[in-house]
């Protein structure tokens, strides 16, 4: 039996839907760390079958905001400080690794790719819009412009590794930007390694990476502070 255009495109949004449901669940505290997740549960509390509900979990897996096991299903991601700071000081190795050969190696066309995610940040943050999906595309753009950067590098094992990092600190990024960053404040942060690039100044590219690691360093402080006050209240 053929499946339509419409069937295809009502498939889509339900799982998007569910996807957004689920994972506001957890970055609310409504789903605690470590919470084991009920496949039929989470089926009923939505109104939707187990496709488009597994097809969720496994994209907020990839994300880090849940774990998989086998055999045992899904929980959600555990808030480990001390270990996404060891993970930001594995990230300002590389991000300042990556800035300093994408002053070498970046080609115009890099640069303009360089150009065109700030003016995309530059855009969100004009919008003054604090929603959860303003929210999302500023961690969007935060996690793409890195990527640029790795790539301008030329170097496919500092991509690798870059990936690896970034995706292993998803939960703390996501956290960052809804509870500390609520302003977009990175923005000049990103501007500052962007312009140094372009500028193929690697000393001042280098000094960039390393002060927005830094912030991020200080915000997890911060983060665990406001974790700590959300379980006492109750709301996480």
């Amino acid at each position: 039996m053929t499946v339509s255009a419409k069937d295809k495109e009502l498939k889509v949004s339900l799982r998007e839907a569910t996807y957004n449901q689920l994972k506001d669940l957890i970055l609310n505290g409504q789903l605690r760390p470590s919470e084991r997740l009920s496949e039929n549960g989470l089926a009923k509390r939505f109104g939707v079958s187990r496709t488009p509900l597994r097809e969720a979990l496994m994209k907020l897996e990839e994300e880090g905001l849940i774990t998989g096991q086998r055999n045992l299903g899904y929980t959600v991601a555990d808030l480990d400080i001390t270990g996404f700071c060891n993970l930001l000081v594995v990230r300002e190795a590389l991000d300042v690794c990556a800035a300093k050969l994408a002053c070498e190696k970046a080609t115009e066309e890099d640069l303009e790719r360089l150009r065109g995610v700030i003016d995309q940040m530059v855009a969100l943050k004009d919008t003054d819009n604090l929603t959860p999906s303003a929210a999302a595309e500023n961690l969007h753009l935060g996690l793409y412009i890195h990527r640029v950067i790795a790539e301008a590098t030329k170097n496919e094992a500092l991509v690798r590794a870059t990936d690896q990092i970034y995706q292993q600190l998803r939960l703390a990024l996501w956290l960052e930007v809804l509870w500390v960053d609520l302003e977009h404040t990175d923005l000049d942060e990103h501007r500052a390694i962007a312009d140094a690039i372009i500028a193929r100044d690697l000393e001042a590219a280098a000094q960039a990476a390393s002060a927005h690691v830094q912030s991020s360093l200080k915000n997890m402080s911060k983060l665990e502070r406001i974790w700590q006050h959300r379980r006492l209240s109750g709301l996480a």
